[in-house]
């Protein structure tokens, strides 16, 4: 059974653009980080942007560095 899941995300990711991958990738490791910091009944879970928000700060960030 799993491994017919597998093949069947498998096949599917595979048709899909690298960005979407990497949006769900992102996705997945924020819920992870935010689940983790509820379990330990933290005040101060951060916040974290959404991917769009994220991706926009990160291009900002390279392009300042970048030299001209």
């Amino acid at each position: 059974m799993r491994a017919g899941l597998l093949t069947v995300a498998a096949v599917a990711a595979g048709g899909c653009s690298s960005d979407w991958a990497q949006r769900m990738g992102y996705h997945a490791l924020s819920n992870a980080k935010q689940m983790q910091c509820q379990k330990a009944m933290a005040d101060d879970c951060e916040k974290r942007p959404d991917y769009d928000r994220y991706q926009r700060e990160r291009r900002e960030a390279t392009e300042t560095q970048s030299p001209r």
